[in-house]
């Protein structure tokens, strides 16, 4: 009787039913939307970025981390990129050389960035092989060939075929200097690449830093779902428990990106949370003024026998009638934005020029939504519960209405 008193009482004023239905619809519409688009935009981006360093998850040497230095290898990478290839959560398993130099032209010197990777491997998965403005990616079988960033090459004034020289410390910690060509000029819209980053093959790295065969510095995996990255980290541990490597998620490889991501993530709460804020109070206003307006009903089911604690249940039922309603509204609304979004792309290059960078990498202008039930589902519970929250105190004035007064 009283699901269906409470179902009939809040179509009884039809006009404030929709209207706070659909406040309630619209604003979880809206927040789903914003926290659909930032969690894609911070998956975007961290796939991006992963990409063009050592992956989601990087294998290197334990002491690496406290001081990088081309002294501090991995051994046997060759069997075990092999060995990581046949996990089915890896897209690719990237071998890498990073290290620091000095680049020199006739034009003048820069301290840059080195790094060597397997040509083939980039080529599938890294932005720098996808934005080659000039001359072409390099070849797992170049020897003495790099690839330079368009704010590098303007300010050395390297041109594809040119020469420069690469001054650096081998890994036994002497100076040592290699004559190279240009084989390509690449641009990626971030200044960290683009001024101070270098590519070249894994074979002519190793020469370059006199490391030993079947070497690298790091070794990254690439994954096919970042989601996976808990699992593949623990399973890596697990199996390379034996060997002298630490395995790291790339939030410690990349710091300066996690914390910009929790930073942003944090004050987007924030600004949901207001917005929420403003939805309930609209609820609240609502749910009190239905409940002050029907002080005589109430008194008569009193005098009629009613029990207090069934006039209460009744009132929140109308709530949780009103947040159930609101809520699948809501979620129809914003699950659909989020998935034409993710579907279509959002495209901000008009408001932001030439693009936006988060620490230091480029990001793409062109932003897709993230849809999850894990989005979708958390925002109706937490507005559902707030709801049947607010409701507790028009609950209270219900239950307590004074049945003389009301009715004389």
């Amino acid at each position: 009787m009283i699901v269906r008193l409470a179902w009939r009482s809040i179509w009884r004023n039809r006009r404030r039913t929709l209207i706070t239905v659909s406040s309630i619809g619209l604003g979880l519409a809206f927040a789903i939307f914003f926290i659909g688009l930032a969690e894609g935009m911070y998956d975007q981006s961290v796939d991006q970025i992963v990409r063009t360093q050592a992956g989601h998850i990087t294998l290197e040497h334990p002491e690496y981390r406290q001081a990088p230095s081309v002294d501090l290898w991995v051994d046997e990478v060759k069997d075990l990129k092999t060995r990581l290839d046949t996990w089915p959560e890896v897209e690719q398993v990237k071998v890498i050389i990073l290290g620091q130099g000095m680049i020199r032209s006739g034009s003048g010197n820069v301290g840059a960035a080195l790094m060597g990777v397997e040509p083939s491997t980039e080529a599938d998965v890294s932005p720098v092989a996808r934005n080659m403005v000039k001359g072409e990616y390099l070849e797992d079988g170049d020897g003495p060939l790099v690839v330079v960033g368009s704010e590098l090459a303007e300010r050395l004034r390297l041109d594809l075929g040119k020469k420069l020289v690469i001054t650096s410390n081998d890994a036994q910690g002497n100076l040592v200097e290699e004559l190279c060509r240009v084989k390509g000029v690449f641009r990626t819209g971030s200044e960290e690449l683009d001024a101070y980053f270098v590519q070249t093959t894994l074979n002519f790295a190793r020469r370059l830093f006199r490391l030993p065969a079947e070497t690298a510095t790091q070794v990254g995996l690439i994954l096919k779902n970042a989601d996976d990255q808990g699992e593949i980290l623990n399973r890596a541990r697990r199996e390379l428990a034996g060997r002298s490597i630490r395995v790291l998620p790339w939030q410690m490889v990349m710091p300066d990106l996690a914390s910009y991501i929790k930073m942003d993530r944090f004050s987007n709460l924030i600004f949901q949370g207001l917005l929420i804020f403003m939805i309930l109070f609209t609820i609240f206003n609502t749910i009190l003024m239905s409940v002050l307006e029907r002080g005589r009903e109430f008194a008569l089911l009193s005098a009629l026998g009613t029990e207090p604690r069934q006039v209460r249940l009744q009132v929140l039922m109308e709530s949780g009638y009103l947040g159930l309603i609101g809520c699948g509204l809501g979620l129809f609304l914003g699950g659909l934005s989020v998935y034409v979004v993710n579907m279509l792309g959002l495209d901000f290059k008009s408001l932001l020029g030439e693009g936006v960078t988060i620490s230091g990498f480029a990001i793409s202008t062109e932003i897709h939504a993230k849809l999850s039930p894990g989005i979708l589902l958390g925002s109706a519970a937490v507005v559902f519960g707030a709801t049947l929250l607010l409701s507790l105190i028009p609950m209270r004035r219900a239950g307590n209405m004074p049945m003389a007064e009301m009715l004389r």
